[in-house]
């Protein structure tokens, strides 16, 4: 075997090596930096249905909780720190009524796109604040056992007067977010990239302009400035990786 031959086996080899050094130091610097992420959420949410009530309650009807359940799907991809992703949810807040066969239930759905920075990050473990921009929607749907129905034009109170055997009033409104959360990946191995990940979010939502109701796309004026807004808690249990 010629000297030349030698040498030039012992360059390639020595690349190789160096190669697979860098490409090792490469991905365990990324390990560092936050993963991907798409999960189902829960938790509890609360929001302020007063002015609501009280048009409620002037009409003969049970007025409505302002503590709900929700449920949804956040998730995000990670560039650098930076992450982009988005949060959706419904939110119920039951169902109540009276003796006279009158009864009223609410839900709320929010959907927003979301901005987050991870501040602390270890390759497992990200704890980030987050912003979101989005549109939210509160659902009302008022029941009367004994019909009838309301007029033509109607504004809030006159459909919450007579709402026939059923009416549903939905009131549209942007929304806006700021929290944080924190996530953590477990892996069967350390050397994977890809596990089950436990997280939980916390924060508050609010709307920048006043609710618009309709009812079966007809416009209802004179509707409570009710919004899906306030405090939320939630738990996340999905999957990530890198």
């Amino acid at each position: 075997m010629s000297h030349t031959f030698r040498y030039r086996a012992c360059a390639f080899a020595a690349l190789a090596l160096s190669g697979s050094a860098a490409h090792a130091q490469v991905h365990e610097l990324g390990r560092d930096l936050p993963f991907h992420t798409i999960a189902l959420t829960t938790g509890a949410s609360t929001t302020s249905v007063d002015p609501l009530n009280a048009i409620l309650t002037n009409a003969h009807l049970a007025g409505l909780s302002n503590e709900g359940i929700s449920y949804g799907a956040t998730g995000y991809f990670s560039i650098d720190r930076t992450m982009i992703g988005f949060d959706a949810g419904e939110t119920t807040f039951g169902e109540e009524g009276l003796n006279s066969g009158r009864t009223d239930a609410m839900y709320s759905v929010q959907v927003l796109l979301t901005a987050s920075y991870a501040v602390v990050s270890t390759g497992r473990i990200a704890v980030f604040p987050t912003l979101g921009a989005g549109f939210g929607r509160v659902n009302v749907t008022l029941r009367d056992r004994s019909g009838g129905v309301g007029g033509a034009q109607p504004n809030f109170a006159d459909v919450a007067s007579t709402p026939g055997f059923e009416s549903s009033l939905s009131g549209d409104h942007l929304l806006l977010s700021f929290g944080a959360g924190s996530d953590y990946l477990i892996l069967r191995d350390r050397r994977d990239d890809f596990g089950i990940v436990f997280g939980v979010r916390a924060g508050y939502m609010f709307a920048p302009n006043r609710t618009s109701w309709t009812r079966a796309s007809q416009r209802v004026d004179g509707g409570p400035d009710v919004s899906a807004t306030g405090p939320f808690l939630r738990l996340v249990i999905g999957i990530g990786g890198r």
